[in-house]
């Protein structure tokens, strides 16, 4: 008898590996996204776009080939992830996007988000220094709910007389870890949506 459990288990595991994996997003509204059973809200200019639509649109900032080279590389660094990912773009502006990926769960603590937040810090700041934009932190943070623990990293960047502003975010909860990359012209951050989506 044991041994035909042990047969069962092992077809069992086995047999998980080679099924279709599923996205981790659910099906969404036009600017409302699920994921694990969380949602966060955008503003409702936003719509969810695939990248080839975002790089066509891209093309349109021939003004900006600086901001255009970062949105691309931005676009790379989430698909060299090889995770799975959302990305959502304002109808309105193109430079305002907002990319929602996979992420590791992460056991957080006040020493280790603060970790986190540095470490995310001296990596866009070298990042900008290969992208020669000027970079200048806003404010790292991070709260911590029953459900979830967020860290948060908001900072600029700018060439010239433009300038973007940009947020990364880590939401570690027990239903798993999604990641957010906002770029917008306006700062706006969505910090009051992440922080329901923890909250939940």
């Amino acid at each position: 008898m044991k041994k035909i459990l042990l047969a069962l288990v092992t077809v069992l595991i086995v047999g998980c590996e080679f099924l279709p994996k599923e996205s981790k997003f659910s099906k969404f509204s036009k600017n409302t996204i699920e994921f694990r059973n969380n949602t966060v809200v955008l503003t409702s200019s936003y719509a969810k776009s695939s990248p080839e639509e975002f790089r066509a649109r891209l093309d349109s900032l021939t003004d900006k080939p600086k901001f255009k080279k970062v949105a691309l590389d931005e676009l790379k660094k989430i698909e060299d992830k090889k995770v799975d990912f959302e990305l959502f773009v304002d109808e309105n502006t193109v430079e305002n996007y907002v990319f929602v990926y996979v992420c590791d769960f992460y056991q957080f603590d006040e020493h280790r988000a603060a970790k986190v937040v540095e470490a995310m810090n001296n990596q866009l700041k070298d990042e900008s220094n290969i992208q020669k934009v000027r970079y200048k932190r806003i404010h790292g943070r991070f709260f911590f709910t029953p459900t979830s623990k967020v860290v948060k990293l908001k900072y600029l960047k700018a060439f010239e007389k433009e300038k973007k502003f940009q947020t990364e975010y880590i939401v570690a909860s027990k239903s798993g870890g999604i990641g957010l990359s906002i770029s917008n012209l306006e700062d706006i951050d969505f910090e009051n949506s992440i922080k329901q989506l923890a909250v939940k």
